[in-house]
């Protein structure tokens, strides 16, 4: 059953639409439930998060450099708020509506998962300098085995340090924005797709 079949059963005079179990009863074109898969996205956005948060803390126990402890220490605690989010966003999702709700739940998600995204790349804006110094310091220290206080000493290894924020705060920042398009995207377009066809149809 497509989306106009189930919006034309409903009674006209009462102007209801029907009850539905869940958005997975409506196959239009192909169309996988969107709601159920930007679940999945947002799960493995936690998983992926948890995974490298946990990466963080043995390197912060092992390096006891204060600057490093500092820098990767404000990395974590983004880390943990992004999971966080996800969380939340995770949890505020309904995979099964009714007819009734559909169009609302459709739209509130879209806006909601695009907002999410974009507060995610402009916080992460501000912490990619600093995991990349942490990064750099840590590369340092294991690569030179002398003391963050010690590489700080030379004029080379701030020149470089600079450097490499300077090149990898853009490139991480487009490199997320490219990764939220690749796991969210299709979401998106999916969601877009429904609510032009359920607001055609209302109208």
């Amino acid at each position: 059953m497509d989306l106009k079949e189930i919006w034309n059963a409903a009674e006209p005079s009462k102007q209801q639409l029907p009850q539905l179990k869940s958005i997975s009863e409506i196959k239009s074109k192909g169309l996988k439930n969107p709601l159920k898969l930007a679940k999945k996205r947002l799960f493995q956005n936690i998983i992926w998060g948890v995974i490298i948060g946990t990466i963080y803390i043995p390197i912060i126990l092992i390096y006891r450099y204060w600057q490093i402890q500092l820098l990767l220490g404000i990395t974590l605690l983004f880390t943990v708020w992004a999971i966080y989010t996800a969380i939340r966003l995770y949890q505020s999702i309904q995979s099964n509506v009714s007819a009734n709700n559909l169009l609302s739940e459709l739209t509130r998600v879209k806006i909601t998962l695009n907002r999410w995204m974009t507060v995610q790349s402009k916080v992460a804006l501000f912490i990619y300098p600093i995991s990349a110094s942490a990064g750099y310091f840590v590369g340092g220290v294991v690569g030179s085995g002398k003391s963050v206080d010690e590489l700080l000493g030379k004029t080379i290894i701030i020149y470089t340090l600079i450097a490499c924020i300077l090149v990898l705060t853009p490139l991480c920042y487009f490199f997320a924005k490219w990764m939220f398009k690749l796991s969210f995207g299709k979401v998106v377009n999916q969601i877009d797709v429904l609510i032009k066809e359920l607001t055609q149809i209302e109208l």
